[in-house]
């Protein structure tokens, strides 16, 4: 479980996807975003999140978003990825 705090945007995104190239790269079957702390996420986080559930679900595994706040969760509706991506509250 990785848990994410702050702002995922432009300048964090980058980041993010390193650290989930290298999580994902591993023997794990199911990898979990605890998003509680997130206060802000912009197109590039985003992003991340959907290539990152890509990966996953290439390489056999499952890519979780857990507890997203509510500006999270008018985001994914917004952008069309609510029923899309894996959400645990």
């Amino acid at each position: 479980m990785l848990a994410l705090y702050g702002e995922l945007d432009a300048l964090s995104a980058p980041e993010l996807a390193r650290t989930l190239e290298d999580v994902l790269a591993q023997p794990a079957v199911r990898v979990m975003l605890d998003l509680n702390g997130l206060r802000f996420v912009d197109s590039a986080g985003v992003s991340v999140l959907i290539k990152a559930k890509q990966a996953a679900a290439t390489n056999g595994q499952v890519l979780v978003l857990r507890r997203p706040t509510e500006q999270l969760e008018r985001v994914f509706a917004l952008v069309g990825l609510a029923d899309w991506l894996a959400v645990e509250d």
